[in-house]
């Protein structure tokens, strides 16, 4: 994982907006301790349907829970973890029912109802197909000439060029929408679709575990590449507590931390 070139401009803006809201807010005491608080945060898996499907859960699960515990225990909250689809946890993190999500790529809409409060990677989608049909597929609009389909996450974030096509009648054959990774990788070992679309650390994550689909499945371009954030639900969360986990990430963002956890993963922060 490298990203470090386009979080500069992050922790200027977060640096800046902290000490911004600090100005708005009443003056306290000095010696005032911050009022306790409780999250509940969205991981996009579930291990008992993982389990169920005969699935190993991706290490990324573990990476994830530890960077929220990172970010919440420097904010002074406690933290509760739970799994489901992602088009559930966005609407569940639009009505303000759970707290914090991960992976979330930036869009306005999604502004509407989710606080961006730190980017944590750089995201590097990639459409993986069956290698047979790879001379054929050199860009999305080749999916057309595929046999079948392409499996892609619910409600997911690949880029305009994406989100232009995926309303083109002619192209909702080729789609097979799933909830979850684990939908989409039952997806592709019961031959179901021709290929996904995928976010590039992951493909290899399970490329290492399922070394069969890594022998059928291979990289036919890249297709979009940005950014994603943890966020919290303006509705769910106060203004004061979403200011205190913008100034927690800051704080651990790039020290000991943050890089002893993402090299415990084989992840690198430059």
């Amino acid at each position: 994982m490298r990203f470090a070139g386009w979080c500069v401009t992050w922790l200027c803006l977060a640096l800046c907006g902290a000490a911004a809201a600090e100005e708005m807010l009443p003056a306290k005491a000095a010696t005032a301790e911050p009022a306790p608080c409780h999250l509940v945060a969205h991981l996009n898996e579930s291990k008992e349907l993982t389990a169920a499907a005969g699935l190993q859960l991706p290490r990324w699960y573990d990476l994830h829970h530890r960077l929220l515990k990172l970010l919440t225990d420097k904010a002074g909250c406690s933290l509760e973890v739970v799994g489901s689809p992602w088009p559930r946890s966005l609407a569940l993190l639009r009505d303000g029912k759970i707290d914090l999500m991960l992976t979330m790529s930036y869009t306005p809409d999604r502004e509407e109802y989710a606080d961006f409060i730190g980017p944590h990677y750089l995201e590097e989608t990639v459409l993986v197909l069956d290698k047979q049909f790879l001379p054929k597929v050199k860009k999305l609009s080749d999916i057309l000439l595929l046999p079948g389909a392409v499996g892609v996450l619910r409600d997911a974030w690949y880029g305009e060029e994406f989100a232009k096509v995926s309303l083109e009648t002619e192209f909702q054959p080729f789609l097979q929408y799933a909830n979850s990774l684990t939908q989409k990788l039952n997806l592709l070992q019961k031959e179901r679709v021709v290929g996904m679309l995928e976010d590039k650390t992951q493909y290899l994550e399970w490329s290492r575990t399922y070394p069969d689909l890594a022998a059928r499945y291979q990289i036919a371009f890249r297709l979009h590449s940005n950014p994603v954030y943890i966020v919290a639900s303006r509705k769910g969360v106060p203004f004061a507590v979403r200011e205190r986990l913008k100034h927690a990430w800051y704080q651990v963002y790039g020290g000991p931390e943050h890089r002893a956890i993402l090299n415990e993963f084989g992840w690198v922060l430059e």
